[in-house]
């Protein structure tokens, strides 16, 4: 029997194309099955609290402590409306020229308007990474950043491992220092070796993808960087998203799009740097001159130094990168320990200059005095009653609806409280999903909107046990937690601040004492 190759190749391509559909029908249901599961579970709990609110009495209700159980949902909701519509305010004129790119944008920013979606020469940049002990993910970080090597520096930051041995035999720019110096001082140490062509710098970290134009990005990396040269400004704050790996992820990817799309787009050239930004080479090295070279949020204090000296910052989301989030609670719960004793720590040590700042334009003083100072550091301990009052309220929802009748009725224990905070927040992350989260991200992160609220008070843990960090390391010398930024007890530290009292602007510890 002749074989006839082109029957053949039609009868594989019709069972391909079979096991393609069946694959696809199994992939449909399973994304039905993720969409409509949580659904029904939230159905469940809307039922469950308002059948337990359903026969509570008029008198067991306070306006003053249903004020204070939603605390955490009247501030977030004022504050998403006024970035909003600052927003607006400050890219008004722009948008009437392009409604598509100036939107991601926190300024009216002259080059995007001229340059449209076409390609932008840019002048000589680098993009520069501290790694440490990198080795066991090594190619996965040479793929991620193939596309740039030409434009890659790199500093080993005292790795102990093959980490700098292989990336120079793979033809890549590696400084090897047998020093571990933290990211901020091997970035220092990196820009003395750059050449004196290389005029602006994107600092990332080694988990980073950046996106193109295919992956996300409206613009590719080089316009960015050529509309930051035109621009002036001292640095450039990219939007970062969180790569989808599981459920955890889908909170994180939210928190992230409000972060950004909303915060960071709110600040007009008042902007605050990330772990991903894009500077003028002059710029940074003058802010890491002034840094106190510690890891706790030294994005931030690269940007208070940079504004306090008259600098701008602006927030361009036409550029997309995306990082991976902490895979467990564990790692979660340690990362947010370490970001808010940062917060505390810059803004009690440089509290004057934050207050220089906010006195340049009256949104930068809401930003940087009465969100960050008032609302965020001075009305924490009100959160933490709130959270108190919606964890009661979760306790007399049970107890309704179980009939245990353990709890005495009571304005102070009222299921109304957490069934009011929880519908409220719904309301807003609602409008948010549709407002600020790209069409594209919608699907993924919809089905935890409805319990995204449960994910906001989760922070009033690690934000409390941050902050206690501060002070415990000021009263007793070591921390309450150890958190994964931190090494060993910081006993070096400690000195420095009693002898330098609380107005200290810089803690320069030894590198690795922090």
């Amino acid at each position: 029997m002749q074989h006839n190759p082109g029957v053949a190749r039609t009868a594989q391509a019709i069972t391909e194309s079979g096991s393609e559909a069946r694959r696809r029908e199994r992939l449909d249901i399973r994304r039905r099955w993720t969409l409509f599961a949580p659904l029904g579970v939230y159905a469940l709990l809307a039922a469950w609290m308002a059948l337990s609110a359903a026969d509570v009495q008029a008198e067991d209700f306070s306006f003053l402590l249903y004020g204070l159980a939603n605390l955490i949902v009247f501030t977030d909701a004022i504050d998403f409306g006024l970035r909003l519509y600052v927003h607006r305010r400050h890219t008004a004129a722009a948008a009437e020229f392009d409604r598509g790119e100036m939107r991601e944008l926190s300024i009216e920013l002259a080059g995007a308007r001229r340059g449209g979606a076409g390609a932008a020469t840019a002048r000589p940049y680098a993009i520069v990474a501290s790694i440490f002990n990198l080795e066991e993910r090594l190619e996965e970080f040479m793929e991620r950043l193939q596309p740039y090597r030409d434009h890659v520096w790199l500093i080993s930051d005292g790795s102990t491992d093959n980490t700098a041995r292989r990336l120079r035999q793979a033809g890549w720019r590696c400084l090897d220092d047998e020093v571990n110096r933290h990211k901020p001082a091997a970035l220092r140490r990196l820009l003395t070796t750059l050449p004196a062509r290389i005029e602006t710098v994107m600092v990332i970290d080694p988990d980073v993808r950046i996106c193109g134009r295919h992956e996300g990005s409206a613009v590719e990396l080089e316009r960015v960087v050529a509309d930051l040269q035109r621009s002036g400004a001292a640095a450039a704050c990219p939007r970062v998203a969180i790569e989808r790996d599981g459920f955890l992820a889908r909170f994180q990817a939210f928190e992230y799009t409000l972060a950004f799309v909303v915060g960071r787009r709110s600040l007009a050239d008042f902007g605050v740097t990330s772990g991903v930004s894009i500077y003028r080479r002059d710029a940074l090295e003058h802010a890491l001159d002034q840094h106190s070279l510690s890891i706790y949020a030294e994005d931030l204090e690269n940007a208070v130094i940079l504004l306090r000296d008259g600098e701008r910052i602006y927030y361009d989301g036409r550029l997309l990168v995306s990082t991976e989030g902490p895979g467990s609670l564990r790692h979660w719960f340690s990362q947010r320990v370490g970001w808010y004793y940062g917060l505390l720590r810059v803004y009690t040590q440089r509290f004057d200059e934050l207050w220089r700042i906010g006195r340049r334009a009256p949104f930068a003083m809401y930003n940087f005095v009465a969100y960050m100072g008032v609302i965020g550091l001075g009305l924490h301990v009100l959160r933490i009653v709130s959270a108190t009052l919606l964890l009661v309220s979760v306790a007399a929802i049970i107890d309704n609806l179980f009939v245990f009748n353990l709890l005495p009725s009571g304005a102070a224990i009222n299921p109304v409280y957490f069934a009011g905070a929880v519908g409220s927040y719904l309301a807003l992350g609602v409008i948010a999903l549709f407002m600020v989260v790209p069409r594209s991200e919608r699907a993924y992160i919809a089905p935890i909107v409805p319990v995204y609220f449960l994910y906001v008070l989760m922070h009033i843990a690690p934000i409390t046990v941050g902050f206690g960090n501060w002070v415990a390391l000021r009263l007793w010398g070591r921390r309450l937690y150890r958190d994964h930024y931190q090494l060993q007890e910081d006993g070096t530290t400690l000195d420095i601040i009693r002898r330098a009292g609380p107005r200290a602007t810089a803690l320069r510890a030894p590198a690795g004492s922090q």
